[in-house]
């Protein structure tokens, strides 16, 4: 009957929103990373001290994923040992987590044609590679597929993309495309890459069949697509499809016959970034210190199984694991993880890089731009230049590295010798890619080849991965590096321009900036009080609009503090009396708390808070007894430190916005609560003599 078949089929809807999945395909299928690769696969490769395919499956379990499939490959063993050693395979992981291995296939497409055989997939799913880092939200984005394929069949997959120009640095040259979509349903009608290609040719018909047509070039490839439970089946009849660019460009070709579409998803100010090259690498460890992959940041443990991985951080991006020892006349710069148990000799300076677990580095060491992994020891008198340093590795005194080299595990170089641009070393000898997977003819080849002391060092161990043998333009494009005429002109030279372009033309439009800025913030804050939207989230929006602005982080600082008091003013009304603006501000203040714990964590920061407070009272006298209450609240919360506060008390710096006379009236306003703290000072110092 009628009415039983549509009860039927509202069952079959129900039962689809079940389980959500998603597919982890854990192998690159290729060797931009070797001569790693040949010991450890890409996803288990540390960023930032925590391997990739942690980033990868915390932003899964944030998007609510109950079910993942790992697809293992290449070094299936250690991916499955990983898992199992961590918890993520046992009953305790935030979702089930299941791994499939299969030695044999070559490409993404055999990995899906697996699934397909297996049958392992029974609704729409995730399907995302295993060096995948991303703060995306895939909960609209999935809703948004599933609700279009309600409504039609023939949607099978949505791919997301991220919004970034051509010459962002972590665009990657092997995911340059262009794309043609139809402006109202972000349907892709046309997907091409650009390959290097100046010029590129449109079919015609694209123009004359469809009215609303976007082409876009300034989108990054997130590889993250919601996929259609038919996106297995496709792959398995279609054997030629090897990818998903594969896979996507036979949907469009045979459209007509098919039927099938393919839509887009663009997000703009999340973040996403695949780990496919050593350049990549570099970009992403980059941002993820710099903190635009928040919460994946260093100083968050992300599950309770990161015991070791308890990092504190201080100014300019510097985080500390525990135990380690720094001499007190070297310099960590800015942009610097530190592991757990590192020593570091006198001085040293770093920047720019990160440093494994228990490594130890001596005396006068220069690294920019290192990423040294775990046991790395490095002697003194080094230095060390955007390059890639494995677990186990010793560098003997007086090596200096050039840059994009990689030191494979546990090789030793030096003492006192030069390694020159895209060096690489490593414990396997060096054969040709035939070679890459047959074991048994390396093993023959290994008589053959010894360390070479005048290339490696007099107790060098290692052999040469392809230096001088035309491979230098290889190397120099994985890691990304574009060389260009700005890059070579001498530092003098970059600073004297600076200073000029400063006099010129910086300030005006500053100014603006700024101010545009703080618009957004504060629209911001106000959409995240009416949608109830979490601290984190609105966290990862003014880093954004910071990264588009370039505000700097005191104006950053100032600005979120002030645009609290002010979204907490608009709602009580301009015209409120101090206890009506106090009834409005408590609760946004509670609301806020995470935020301004984000961004006020330093004696810097924590003064630049103080300064907006003063500033903003200063000028809304008529409010300024609220101030006492607002200091109370953020000392309790640990935000402020009593001697920031009494510092500030102390010393009225002059304030280009309020006059000195306001100033003393709000330090009078907060008078009572500064002697309070002042007794409560003295007592504790009485108790400790």
């Amino acid at each position: 009957s009628m009415a039983a078949r549509g009860g039927k089929k509202k069952a079959d809807i129900v039962e689809q929103e079940e389980v959500l999945q998603a597919v982890v395909i854990a192998d690159s299928f290729d060797v931009k990373f070797a001569p790693i690769t040949k010991d450890k696969p890409r996803s288990l490769l540390p960023v930032a001290n925590r391997p990739l395919l942690e980033y990868t499956l915390q932003f899964l379990v944030a998007a609510g994923i109950e079910e993942i499939l790992v697809f293992c490959c290449a070094h299936a063993d250690k991916i499955v040992k990983y898992l199992s050693d961590t918890g993520w395979t046992s009953d305790k992981a935030p979702c089930q987590v299941t791994t499939q291995v299969s030695e044999d296939s070559l490409s993404p497409g055999d990995a899906l044609r697996l699934i397909y055989e297996r049958s392992l997939v029974r609704t729409d799913f995730v399907l995302v590679m295993g060096d995948l880092v991303s703060t995306i939200n895939l909960k609209p984005i999935m809703r948004e597929h599933k609700q279009r394929r309600l409504k039609d069949k023939v949607t099978v997959m949505t791919m997301v993309f991220r919004e970034a120009a051509p010459r962002h640095d972590t665009r990657s040259a092997d995911d340059d495309v262009v794309l043609v979509t139809e402006r109202d349903t972000n349907r892709v009608l046309h997907y091409q890459m650009v390959e290097g290609q100046s010029k590129l040719d449109l079919p015609l018909s694209l123009f004359s069949d469809h009215s609303d047509l976007d082409v876009r070039h300034n989108l990054l490839d997130c590889h993250v697509s919601v996929c259609s439970p038919q996106v297995p089946q496709l792959f398995a009849d279609n054997f030629d499809y090897q990818t998903r660019n594969d896979f996507v460009r036979g949907i469009l070709v045979h459209e007509e016959i098919m039927g099938n579409q393919v839509h887009v998803h663009v997000v703009t100010d999340e973040y996403a970034a695949r780990v496919s090259s050593p350049a990549m690498y570099n970009a992403v460890s980059k941002d993820v210190l710099q903190r635009w992959t928040y919460p994946l940041v260093p100083d968050n443990r992300l599950t309770s199984l990161e015991q070791d991985a308890i990092y504190i951080l201080h100014r300019h991006h510097v985080y500390r694991g525990k135990g380690v020892f720094l001499d007190h006349d070297s310099v960590l710069e800015e942009n610097v993880v530190i592991g757990p148990g590192t020593k570091i000799g006198s001085r040293t300076t770093i920047n720019n890089s990160v440093i494994g677990q228990n490594c130890v580095i001596g005396d006068n060491v220069q690294l920019e731009g290192a990423y040294l992994w775990g046991n790395v020891t490095v002697g003194s008198d080094c230095s060390l230049t955007q390059c890639i340093v494995c677990d186990g590795v010793t560098i003997k005194n007086g090596v200096v590295v050039d840059p994009t080299c990689i030191l494979s595990f546990n090789v030793m170089v030096g003492p006192d010798v030069h390694l020159p641009a895209s060096t690489m070393v490593s414990l396997h000898p060096y054969e040709k890619e035939e070679a890459e997977d047959d074991f048994q003819e390396a093993a023959e080849t290994v008589q053959l080849q010894t360390y070479e002391p005048d290339k490696v060092g007099a107790e060098g161990r290692g052999y040469i991965w392809g230096q001088g043998d035309g491979t230098e333009d290889l190397v120099a494009s994985m890691w990304g590096l574009r060389i260009e005429p700005e890059d070579s002109s001498s530092e003098e030279s970059d600073e004297s321009a600076d200073e000029d372009d400063d006099i010129d033309h910086e300030d005006a439009p500053q100014m603006d900036d700024t101010r545009i800025f703080y618009t957004e913030v504060l629209d911001s804050m106000q959409r995240a009080i009416e949608e109830n939207i979490n601290a984190e989230n609105l966290i990862l929006e003014i880093n954004s609009s910071k990264y588009a602005y370039n505000i700097s982080m005191q104006d950053l600082n100032v600005c979120v503090v002030r645009c609290v008091l002010e979204v907490a003013h608009t709602r009580a009304t301009l015209m409120a009396t101090a206890s009506e603006y106090l009834a409005a501000l408590k609760p946004l203040l509670q609301f806020m708390k995470g935020l301004l714990k984000n961004y006020i964590r330093n004696s810097d920061s924590q003064y630049d808070c103080l300064v907006a407070l003063e500033e903003y009272f200063g000028t809304h006298l008529n409010i300024s007894a609220v101030m006492v209450t607002v200091l109370n609240f953020l000392y309790n919360e640990d935000i402020l430190e009593e001697d920031s506060i009494l510092k500030w008390y102390r010393h009225t710096a002059p304030s280009g916005t309020v006059p000195q006379r306001a100033q003393q009236q709000v330090r009078a306003a907060v008078t009572k609560f500064v002697k309070w703290l002042q007794e409560a000072e003295e007592e504790s110092e009485e108790e400790s003599d």
